[in-house]
């Protein structure tokens, strides 16, 4: 702009000569005519020039003579000249302005006669510079006079500047056309490069954010000036050091109001379709929504964009689009939107971009909206997680379904949406229920009923469902039923007494010549884990863990599978599935799915004896969703944290979680089990023995009612033995745990290890370590640290009881950095008052290789130093390792020297805890075949591969 200024200074400089000029400055859009008209009309105030200025409006068109009176307004003109302008202007109006032709009124062509030659009087005096802005906008009246003047100016010093935008909407008047045809000159104005509007910044906020931000700046306006000037002004108080992106504000917002309203009203209505179409925005289809033709919006769409507010048919800024819609009364979005969702149909576009509109306007234009509304609410839950919109499509159908039919399978769909992110939701959905008593629902609408029954604590009808779902006419989806018989298994126990429902049902359908993988994978484990065939069970849940995908049907699948591989000792495998789930969740945006697998990653911490993390899982899931969203689950939940708070000595917040929780009938569920052995525990922990009688009885009693007294989901008998040792009858305590370990589902090694524990307490001095002994080698395989921890520190006082102080202290030193590492404050200042020391470190001898790692020295050991070793490790003497391996005291010593070498320790104090595991891998290689190891996922999400056996 500044070098047209100098242009404009320079001409007029020249009037002297007694020239009349004309200078026309055309620009686009918003591109600075303006300002520089004004600068250069304050420049020739400063002079000794008479500047008579006016402004043509698109509102004053119509006005006869409206401009010219403004041009002379403030001119020393004879009053009775000024009068007859003003009389005309303000009284000959009409609706559109009048084409040029003859019929001019005698007495208006009288007064433009004697303005124009008083003007030019005037101009015989001193220099007259007429200022014009917008052309296209002057009234038909008031050209002619310029035209008059135009004619009649050559020989005087006057200066005529015009500006003139060289797109308008309107027809191309001829007396504009006449007036711009006779020599002139023209400045043409272009939008500012990026180096321009760098300048520009430059000037209010500095050379480094000039420098920093100038492309931005360039790119979101075009060089646009007036867009320019507004984002400086929205950013002038960010400082050198502001945000990589430009804030636009108010200012930035009524620039572009301006550039939309200053102009013909068709901008503004463009403008408007560009926001609703959105991507879609065409030439045609505005045309379509505007009910214009494609050659005024074309015209339109190029004047948009050279004033730099589209690109590519687009708005350069987002907030334009938003700020072009805000500024629409509700009515006419709604209409606008509604004929785009029309439209968008018509022409085939995405359905998603449709549902958009619907969903915007809430309300559909049709019947075909409800389909359309279902099938991206389909599309919005499978394909791209996001149940939010799924549950937006589906309540807007449900609303306008007349259909009852199509409402009930809405309703399923949208229970199956709600799931995901809040179940209580889900569950209220009840009117699902009356049609499935009718028997109105389809196969898959029951299983949706099904589920959310389960999860409601409604066992009776979910029972009843299922069964329906099993014996009727219709064959209903193997995966689907196998999914929910273990979602049942996961609440309510496998193969518990369903009333109306026969026991062996499923085990039937398992056993028949047809019956299909999924229906005999879910029964296996059922079955395995009554008879306890633990390569079955595992092998069974690896192939339902490859099978399932992570969806609402299948979480209680996912879930129970998890659990049966703790129940065959598989905890590391099934914590790295659940980790690998749950990063699955996170990324799938899920909260009820991240809720229930953070309460089975708790559940998997608390059993590998970590009870610090199981505390952080747990209140991370119960954080997921209010307590009412979680229907039986935040039993679930609230139990692992009772535990995990027990174990930590924290019981006053163990005690603050029962109060606040409603068990109700969650007592009905495996959850109940779980929450009467936390609560047992509790009480024991705190000397409320009869309470903790109370609530083992219950459990015990209520497993045996449902025919699921298995050992591994409730070791009931264990924990109602340690009430009777705390009451002092060891008889029965020992009677009750030998009971348990006789029982088929108490044969892995954590469960065995938890009953050799007890049965040692409840036994004879002398018979209490090598009981012990054999509980700390099953523990340590388990991988649970805790009870290891515990078993070691009964090892460590039953050592002290026969007088073995050297092995008492050094067992409860190892005790001590179990307990540690588990943050069990309680069990850590037991054993320092044992003799463990609080800072012992091992003692590494500084021999070779100090690089090598536990791992690689322990894999250098042969089968028999690792034997020798463990038994070493467990405070077995040399005579008794070699009793109990059958070879001599010499050889024992022999292969602990070399195993001192290999591990580069110092002595048998030494010796890693890492031992236990390896030997007892080895005697379970030596005496019987092991189970199919099952993959752990190497990363989470990863997809985890089956290996060979």
């Amino acid at each position: 702009m500044s070098d047209a200024l100098v242009a404009l200074r320079e001409i007029f400089s020249e009037c002297e000569d007694r020239r009349g000029r004309t200078v026309v400055v055309s620009g686009s859009l918003a591109s600075g005519r303006s300002e520089l008209l004004h600068a250069f009309c304050e420049h020739v105030a400063d002079s000794e020039a008479l500047l008579l200025a006016a402004t043509g409006s698109y509102s004053e068109r119509s006005v006869r003579l409206g401009v010219l009176s403004q041009l002379v307004h403030n001119a020393p003109l004879p009053p009775e000249i000024l009068r007859s302008v003003a009389e005309t202007a303000a009284g000959r109006t009409s609706g559109e302005p009048e084409p040029f032709a003859d019929r001019t009124p005698r007495h208006e062509t009288g007064i433009i006669q004697e303005v124009c030659d008083a003007l030019l009087k005037l101009a015989e005096h001193r220099p007259v510079v007429l200022a014009i802005e917008d052309l296209h906008f002057v009234d038909q009246a008031s050209l002619r006079a310029l035209l008059y003047l135009r004619l009649r100016m050559r020989s005087t010093r006057t200066l005529l500047v015009l500006t003139e935008w060289t797109e308008s909407f309107t027809t191309p008047m001829s007396l504009r056309v006449e007036l711009t045809r006779m020599p002139h000159q023209r400045i043409m104005l272009d939008s500012l490069s990026e180096g321009g509007v760098g300048r520009y910044i430059a000037k209010t906020l500095g050379p480094r954010v000039a420098a920093r931000m100038a492309g931005t700046y360039h790119r979101l306006t075009a060089g646009n000036p007036m867009l320019v000037s507004a984002l400086i002004d929205d950013n002038s108080t960010a400082g050198e050091n502001g945000s990589a992106l430009p804030v636009v504000g108010v200012a930035f917002e009524q620039a572009v109001l301006t550039c939309l309203h200053r102009w013909e009203l068709g901008l503004v209505d463009i403008a408007r379709g560009v926001a609703v179409l959105g991507v879609h925005a065409s030439p045609y289809l505005i045309g379509r929504l505007l009910g214009s033709p494609p050659d005024s919006v074309t015209r339109g769409l190029k004047v948009l964009a050279e004033a730099g507010l589209l690109e590519d048919g687009q708005f350069r800024h987002p907030a334009v689009a938003a700020l072009v819609l805000k500024n629409l009364p509700p009515d006419e979005a709604s209409e606008l939107r509604t004929r785009a969702a029309e439209l968008l149909y018509e022409h085939g576009t995405a359905a998603i971009d449709v549902a958009h509109h619907l969903i915007a306007v809430d309300d559909v234009p049709g019947p075909w909206a409800i389909g359309l509304l279902r099938e991206v609410a389909r599309e919005a839950l499978v394909v791209e997680d996001d149940a939010r919109l799924a549950t937006q499509c589906l309540v807007l159908a449900l609303r306008h379904c007349t259909d009852e039919p199509q409402r009930i399978s809405v309703t399923a769909e949208l229970a199956m949406a709600r799931w995901r992110t809040n179940p209580s939701a889900a569950i209220r959905l009840t009117p699902l229920q009356d049609a499935l008593s009718d028997g109105e629902l389809s196969d898959r609408d029951t299983a949706i009923v099904v589920r959310n029954l389960l999860w409601q604590g409604n066992h009776d009808q979910a029972v009843k469902a299922l069964a329906c779902l099993h014996g009727g006419s219709s064959r209903p989806d193997p995966q689907a039923t196998a999914e929910l018989d273990l979602t049942y298994q996961w609440i309510y126990g496998p193969r518990r007494i369903r009333p109306n429902h026969p026991d062996d049902l499923t085990v039937r359908r398992a056993g028949s010549p047809d019956a299909d993988p999924w229906t005999r994978a879910a029964s296996l484990l059922s079955t395995t884990l009554h008879e306890w065939r633990r390569d079955d069970l595992v092998e069974s849940s690896w192939h339902l863990l490859s099978s399932s995908r992570l969806s609402e049907t299948s979480l209680g699948v996912l879930a129970t599978t998890l659990l049966s591989l703790t129940y065959a000792d598989e905890l590391e495998c099934a914590a790295s599935w659940c980790d690998s789930l749950m990063a699955e969740a996170v990324r799938r945006r899920a909260p009820a799915w991240q809720a229930l697998l953070g309460s089975v990653r708790a559940d998997l911490a608390l059993r590998r004896g970590k009870p610090a993390l199981a505390r952080t899982y747990a209140r991370a899931a119960l954080d997921q969703a209010t307590a009412q969203s979680w229907g039986l689950l935040i039993g679930y939940s609230i139990s692992t944290l009772v535990m995990a708070a027990t174990a930590m000595g924290d019981y006053d917040e163990a005690d603050a979680l029962l109060q606040h929780t409603s068990p109700g009938s969650m007592f009905e569920t495996v959850f109940g089990l779980r929450y009467l052995q936390a609560r047992g525990h509790l009480y024991l922990e705190t000397n409320r023995v009869l309470a903790a009688f109370s609530d083992f009885q219950k459990c015990g009693n209520l497993m045996r009612e449902w025919g699921i007294d298995i050992p591994a989901i409730a070791p009931w008998r264990g924990d109602l033995a340690q009430v009777h040792l705390k009451l002092g009858d060891r008889a029965k305590a020992r009677d009750l745990v030998n009971e348990q370990l006789s029982r088929p589902g108490a044969v892995g090694t954590r469960l065995r290890g938890i009953s050799l524990r007890i049965l040692a307490a409840s036994s004879e001095g002398s018979q209490k370590v090598p009981l012990l002994r054999d509980a700390v080698g099953q523990l340590r395989a388990s991988g649970d640290r805790l009870e290891t921890a515990r078993a070691m520190a009964d090892l460590s006082n039953a050592y002290h009881a026969l007088g073995e102080s050297g092995r008492a202290r050094r067992m409860a030193q190892r005790a001590y950095e179990e307990a540690d590492s588990c943050q069990v404050p309680s069990l850590c200042a037991g054993l320092l008052d044992c003799g463990a020391e609080r800072s012992a470190e091992p003692e590494p001898a500084v021999l070779a290789e100090p690089h090598h790692t536990l791992d690689d020295r322990l894999s250098g050991l042969s089968d028999a130093e690792l034997r020798v070793a463990a038994q070493a490790a467990l405070g077995y003497t040399n005579r008794e390792i070699g009793m109990r391996l059958f070879i001599t005291p010499s050889t024992v010593e022999q292969h602990l020297t070399r195993v001192y070498r290999k591990l580069q320790i110092n002595g048998r104090r030494h010796l890693p805890l890492e031992l236990l595991q390896n030997a007892t891998d080895l005697a379970d290689t030596a005496s019987a075949p092991s189970a199919a190891p099952v993959p752990i996922p190497a990363t989470a999400g990863a997809a985890p591969q089956r290996q060979a056996v």
